[in-house]
Order: C-alpha cells, then sequence, then structure tokens
C-alpha cells in the first residue's frame, strides 16, 4: 500500500470511530469488521489490516493522552484527582478525664475538572460528621457503618493571569496565607466568597492579597447574620537562591458575632448569662517565614523559623496571642527517607480570638491555653509516611491543668 493511500485509511478509520464514540462508542471488534470488509474486497492485504489496527490503537492512546480523544470530554481528560488515606492512634489525658485511648481513621476523596480555560469547579468527599475541626472517624459502635460528607464544593474563575475568584466551600488556605494553626484548625473549610491577587514584580518579589466574605452562621428569623471579613496583604522575597522571606498582615472584621452564640464552641471566651458573645473580635494578625531550602542541600535541605500573631484591641485583657516555631528536614515529605521535625510553641488567651477556630487537638480547640507541639514525620514509601505529634498544653486562667495528647498516623497519598 502506498504510504498516501495509507495515511488517508488510517485518518478514515480514525474520524469514523470518533463520530462512532461521539454517537456513543466504538470497539474494536468494529474496527476489525470493517478491515475485515477491506480485506475481502481485496482493498488491503491481511498483514496491512493488522498494521493499520495497531496503529490505530496507538494513535487513540496518543490522542487521550493529548486531550484529544472524542470518545472521552475534554474535561474529563484533565480532571484532577486525588485523595489521601490515614490511620491513627491516640492517647489523651485531659484533666479531670479518664485516659482516653483510641483508634481512629480518615479518608478524603476530591476530584476538579477543568470545564473551560480559566473555569475550575471541585470537590472533596471526606469521612467524618458535621464537627467542621475534624475528618477523623472513631473506630466504635459494633462495626457500623461511618458518615461520607461532602467536605467541600467549590468554583474558581480566573479573571486575570493575577487574580482569581472562588464561591462556595473551599479550603482557606487557598485564599489566606499562615505559618502555623494557631487560629485556624487545618481541617476547616470555609463557605463564602473570596477574592485572590498574586503578581510576581521581579525573579525574587513576588505580592499577593486577597478580600474574603465568608459566612459563620444564618438565620431565619434575624436578618443580621455572623459574617467573617478577611482582608490580608503581603510579599514574599527571594533573598538569596536558597533563603526566602514571606510576610503577610491579616485583618479579621467579625461582624454581627457579638451577642450570639455560635455553634461548635470551646466555651473559653467571656459570655454573658445566655451564653452569648460578649466582646468583638476584630483583629489585626501578622504572619511571618525565613527559611532556606536547597534541593541538593542533603538531608537538612529545609531549616525555617515561622511566627505569628493575633491582637484583639475589644477586651480590656486577656487579648493577645502568637505561635512560633521550627522546622528542619525536608520542606515535604513524599519519598522514602525523607523527614521533617517541628517544633511550635503556643499561646492564646482567652479572648484573643474565637474560641471556634483554634487547632482542636490543642487543649481540645479552645482558647486560654499555652504550650508546645513536636511533630516528627518520616518517609517510609513514596507518598507513605509515619508521623509522631505530641502537644503538652495547660490553662492559662485557674488552677494550673495540664493536658497531654499523643498521635502516631500512618498516611497514603494517592
Amino acid at each position: 500500500m502506498s504510504c498516501v493511500k495509507k495515511t488517508l485509511l488510517l485518518a478514515s478509520l480514525l474520524w469514523t470511530s470518533s463520530l462512532s464514540a461521539a454517537c456513543g462508542y466504538v470497539t474494536a471488534a468494529e474496527i476489525e469488521l470493517l478491515l475485515d470488509k477491506l480485506v475481502e474486497k481485496e482493498v488491503l492485504t491481511p498483514t496491512e489490516a493488522r498494521i493499520l489496527i495497531e496503529e490505530t490503537k496507538q494513535e487513540a492512546a496518543r490522542q487521550v493522552v493529548r486531550g484529544a480523544s472524542f470518545s472521552i470530554p475534554v474535561w474529563a481528560q484533565k480532571m484532577n484527582l486525588k485523595g489521601d488515606v490515614r490511620l491513627r492512634y491516640e492517647l489523651d489525658k485531659a484533666p479531670g478525664t479518664p485516659d482516653r485511648s483510641r483508634a481512629r481513621y480518615r479518608l478524603r476523596f476530591s476530584a476538579e475538572p477543568n470545564l473551560i480555560d480559566r473555569f475550575k469547579v471541585g470537590f472533596q468527599l471526606a469521612s467524618g460528621g458535621a464537627d467542621p475541626r475534624s475528618t477523623n472517624q472513631t473506630l466504635q459502635n459494633s462495626f457500623e457503618s461511618p458518615d461520607i460528607r461532602l467536605n467541600y464544593v467549590f468554583a474558581q474563575y480566573l479573571s486575570t493571569p493575577c487574580l482569581s475568584f472562588l464561591g462556595g466551600k473551599f479550603k482557606r488556605e487557598t485564599a489566606l496565607w499562615q505559618t502555623t494553626d494557631l487560629l485556624w484548625d487545618s481541617d476547616i473549610n470555609v463557605e463564602g466568597a473570596s477574592a485572590v491577587y498574586s503578581r510576581v514584580l521581579a525573579a525574587a518579589i513576588e505580592l499577593f492579597a486577597s478580600a474574603n466574605a465568608w459566612v459563620l452562621d444564618e438565620s431565619g428569623t434575624d436578618s443580621a447574620d455572623p459574617m467573617a471579613y478577611v482582608y490580608q496583604a503581603g510579599a514574599a522575597w527571594d533573598l538569596t537562591q536558597t533563603f526566602s522571606l514571606r510576610a503577610g498582615l491579616a485583618y479579621y472584621d467579625f461582624e454581627c458575632a457579638t451577642g450570639k452564640a455560635l455553634d461548635y464552641t470551646g466555651k473559653t471566651n467571656t459570655f454573658d448569662s445566655d451564653g452569648r458573645l460578649v466582646y468583638e473580635y476584630d483583629a489585626l494578625s501578622p504572619s511571618l517565614e525565613l527559611k532556606r531550602e536547597d534541593p541538593a542541600g542533603g538531608a537538612l535541605s529545609y531549616v525555617a523559623v515561622f511566627g505569628e500573631y493575633i491582637g484583639n484591641p475589644d477586651p480590656p485583657g486577656a487579648n493577645t496571642g502568637y505561635a512560633a516555631g521550627l522546622g528542619v528536614g525536608s520542606s515535604r515529605v513524599k519519598e522514602r527517607g525523607q523527614w521533617q521535625l517541628r517544633y511550635l510553641y503556643r499561646y492564646l488567651e482567652r479572648d484573643a480570638w474565637l474560641d471556634i477556630l483554634p487547632d482542636s487537638d490543642f487543649y481540645g480547640g479552645t482558647t486560654d491555653a499555652r504550650g508546645h507541639e513536636v511533630v516528627a514525620q518520616l518517609g517510609l514509601f513514596a507518598n507513605v509516611n509515619l508521623t509522631l505529634d505530641y502537644y503538652r498544653a495547660e490553662r492559662m486562667t485557674g488552677p494550673r491543668a495540664t493536658r497531654d495528647l499523643w498521635q502516631v498516623d500512618l498516611s497514603a497519598n494517592f
């Protein structure tokens, strides 16, 4: 068969397959049947037919890789699927209660299809209950089947290369940069809308900012719904090839929260006799991180110091908080043999911050607590990690009450 004839035939086969797939689907048997007819009419030899079958399959595979397959929608070919599984053993020694030892697990699975250029939607399913500060499921209740819940769902539009808009329920870190979980538990996904700006001015400088309107609660009998309006601006500098500095300043405006009883409170803020918040919680919070990150740096390729501060001007006292920490090892533990050690000291006074938001593992997620956290992480295999996490915290007012929490995690990402 001539090269021209062969090329035309191959193109014709692919076009026929594509049209068939657009209406339903096409099978390898149907292509072979068509080629058998061509052999029968002596248009092709049996050898040429076998060669065309193989080349048709190879070209179809290349089209899928390029996102050009007619049988699979382009958005499905470009969909980002990922998830993780975590097994945990936990020992909690809390004052005034028996020691609690339990086994827990977590499953998260997310999908983010790129429907069209500059527009993306996504969702995540996760284990756990309604608590926004936990996706853990405890082994309990005679082997009952646990819940799977919608952990987030969002739409994102990239208006320009520097500016994007998000709406729905989405990961907080998409819109707000922080160095620790002093103020926000890592499991909290915010609800509302955000505008996020990021621009690289020069090879060594990046500016970032965000404006956010997040819903805290909604009532059918009260039009003054509690809201969180959050604004942040900051910059990142590459000081040298290995050293970088990142700093940000956030302003929190909690509207209509005073006089309300919010869900999932830690019950450590100041309340009136009806259990409603007494003070405003508008606050300024600067964050800072200085790190050394050298891809060829060996065991200590990553060294970082970081911290943040919170100051609430409304209460007459007990209105500040801060966290400071150190990290060494690898910046991210993803491969076998990689490791990281982190230490964090945190101090959060009673009315410095809303007690519905801090890390739930640190003294039950309350304010009016201070103490230490040490984390050791080791890569067992690619994307499989072992983590040891230890918290030692104490109450800041009243009788000294110390709480110890040990966690051992085996995590796998896919």
